[in-house]
């Protein structure tokens, strides 16, 4: 069984292409999802019987299979917010099961996290796309600048947070990456001003943007539960990502759960399961001035796909760490 370590992903996934990679292998877990050939589990949530409801104090389950690409995992993680992360994909082999790698996903997860949503961009915006606002700064926003960037030719990207060195750090660490503009916003409103894609990737559960924010043609993408408030999901046309898992998650996902309570929303009124957008089967966007809200949580099939997909180019380059596991003592 090979083990891959932070350093090992970081090595694996060096090189210019890797978000159009990732992005190109969501893109195929969707299409097969949409026919019907995956298999995957609700996120399974054992909460911390002193922390019941909390949003980090549990430990959480998600297994996929995704048989066109022979690949199947199960992502397990806990709530546990120190700097020894505590979150690993186990990787089976196809023919017969066998464990055949456990990757360290802190890195990965990131990738993992953002990759769907240059999917979305690439289904769901209008196809000039020029600029991009986004409220957070940390490793999911600059992953899903970089998705977005991968499928639309964005030229500005402005960005708020509350911490202005943090903002500084991801300006920096974007024009190096990117080569586009790069700008601080003053405010949220001014992030979302304007723009024709809107990110907010935030550590959830506080409202971070007024829906009177949203301009007409906007494709609004939201990372974390919590992040916008009814009037945004009621005033948009709604695409999800596994819907079953969003509209019935635990901890349950605002503000779907009050939406649903009210009969305000309802699970027809979902536009679309996306992966059926990719697929061809439903329409995506249907005028250039309809706002749009997409949304994906966390899905096994998912992980099973970036996993084997980093697995194999770790492999390539001789990387990780061969350990003796569940061996039948002589």
């Amino acid at each position: 069984m090979l083990f891959l370590t932070e350093k090992d992903v970081k090595r694996a996934l060096e090189g210019h292409n890797t978000y159009q990679e990732a992005v190109a292998v969501v893109e195929q877990v969707l299409r097969q999802q949409s026919e019907g050939s995956t298999f995957h589990l609700k996120r399974y949530t054992m909460t911390h019987p002193k922390y019941p409801g909390h949003l980090w104090h549990n430990i959480r389950i998600l297994p996929g299979m995704v048989p066109g690409m022979g690949a199947a995992a199960v992502r397990v993680y806990s709530g546990y917010r120190g700097t020894n992360r505590s979150e690993v994909i186990c990787l089976f082999g196809w023919s017969d099961m066998e464990m055949v790698a456990i990757i360290s996903d802190y890195h990965l997860h990131a990738i993992r996290t953002a990759s769907p949503y240059g999917v979305a961009a690439k289904y769901l915006s209008r196809t000039g796309s020029s600029t991009l606002g986004i409220i957070g700064t940390g490793r999911y926003a600059r992953g899903m600048a970089q998705a977005v960037c991968a499928v639309r030719p964005i030229r500005k990207i402005k960005v708020y947070s509350r911490d202005p060195e943090n903002v500084r750090k991801f300006c920096d660490s974007m024009r190096d990456a990117l080569g586009i503009e790069v700008s601080a916003a003053p405010s949220g409103r001014e992030a979302v001003r304007n723009t024709d894609i809107m990110i907010t990737a935030t550590s959830g559960n506080t409202v971070v943007f007024e829906s009177g924010w949203l301009e007409p043609g906007v494709l609004f993408m939201s990372l974390a539960p919590g992040e916008f408030d009814e009037d945004t999901a009621l005033r948009s046309r709604v695409f999800l990502s596994g819907s079953d898992q969003v509209l019935g998650d635990t901890p349950p996902r605002k503000p779907f759960d009050t939406l649903l309570a009210s009969r305000k929303f309802k699970p027809e009124d979902v536009a679309a399961e996306f992966c059926d957008v990719v697929a061809g089967k439903n329409a995506g966007r249907q005028s250039e001035s309809e706002i749009i809200l997409y949304e994906s949580p966390g899905m096994g099939l998912l992980d099973a796909g970036i996993g084997h997909w980093v697995f194999n180019r770790a492999v390539q380059k001789g990387l990780g760490t061969e350990l003796p596991f569940g061996e039948e003592e002589q």
